[in-house]
């Protein structure tokens, strides 16, 4: 009896084996496949927070540079007045 129950033991257990190399396999495959996806979507966001951070960038040098100006023609419009005045007088 023990001859016959061990060898369908023993083939019961090799297909066990190579059920779970298989599954092993399958769910290393996808750990992969979704560790490729994750760094797709990373690189994806570091691109798009580099485009807003150079955008973030150039509108501060614009709000600046306008700033800039402002006080140049805020400037200019005081010694207008003045000139202006002095021709008045």
């Amino acid at each position: 009896m023990m001859e016959t129950v061990l060898p369908i033991v023993m083939i019961g257990v090799l297909f066990s084996v190579v059920a779970a190399k298989y599954l092993t396999s399958v769910r290393i495959q996808q750990m992969r496949q979704e560790a490729v996806e994750a760094e797709v979507a990373t690189r994806s966001a570091r691109g798009k927070l580099k485009q807003v951070e150079n955008q973030s960038g150039v509108a501060g040098r614009e709000v600046k540079t306008k700033q800039r100006k402002r006080k140049a023609l805020e400037k200019q419009i005081e010694k207008y007045k003045k000139e202006l005045a002095e021709i008045k007088r």
